[in-house]
């Protein structure tokens, strides 16, 4: 029998468990599941918490919904169950590093500001100069993205804070591999890049940290969009 769901806020949890209960009650395609009502008593979880967790079924093809009728299996559940699974997991932990992203990288642009020289910021200003060209452009800027942000962690020269930052590696790369199968990711913070140097130049830790935050919103925005 399947088990009552213990945490509501994981999305997966309760994606993992409608799998769980089509497989364990051998529904097939066009099979109908519980209504909505009984699904809810089932796993004690919030109304809003169910159809988000059924709207990314339903995009993913595991799901058919038909307003008024119910819900109803529409694919190869083993096939693409672990695949939504895979999907909603690495969402999860692309939302709780930039989290993390967010407090480590306040810090960074504090010791950055405080301590960068000149020829450093000629560094990192050729490094934008390029990635706002080929912005300009409309071609693909990922790797100079990566770069500019690298270089600000590098910069920063507080070796403890740098490797905490890098420390996230295996995740934070994710960032700049197309995440979640997106095609041209987080394409609405990159002008907030250009804005971010300006105000390291003019020495304004406030404002940096301001400008960053809204750049990794809207990173936080694009990721949370995704079904």
């Amino acid at each position: 029998m399947v088990n009552k769901i213990k945490r509501t806020s994981l999305q997966s949890e309760i994606i993992r468990f409608i799998l769980d209960y089509i497989r364990e009650h051998d529904l097939n395609p066009g099979d109908k599941l519980p209504s909505q009502e009984n699904l809810l008593a089932m796993m004690g979880v919030s109304r809003t918490s169910l159809r988000e967790a059924m709207k990314t079924l339903e995009a993913r093809g595991i799901l058919e919904i038909q307003n008024g009728k119910g819900a109803y299996v529409g694919g190869l559940v083993d096939a693409d169950g672990v695949q939504v699974i895979d999907f909603t997991q690495e969402k999860e932990r692309l939302l709780e590093a930039l989290e993390v992203r967010k407090i480590l990288e306040r810090e960074i642009l504090r010791m950055l500001i405080h301590t960068i020289t000149d020829e450093e910021l000629k560094e990192l200003g050729e490094i934008k100069d390029i990635l706002m060209s080929k912005y300009r452009r409309g071609l693909q800027q990922t790797a100079e993205d990566k770069k500019f942000h690298y270089t600000i962690y590098r910069l920063c020269h507080n070796q403890v804070m740098y490797q905490l930052i890098l420390s996230l590696n295996n995740v934070m790369e994710k960032f700049w591999e197309f995440p979640l199968n997106m095609e041209d990711p987080f394409l609405e913070s990159i002008p907030l890049h250009e804005e971010l140097y300006e105000a390291i130049c003019e020495k304004n830790v406030r404002k940096a940290q301001s400008i960053n935050e809204k750049l990794l919103e809207a990173v936080y925005r694009d990721i949370r969009q995704q079904r």
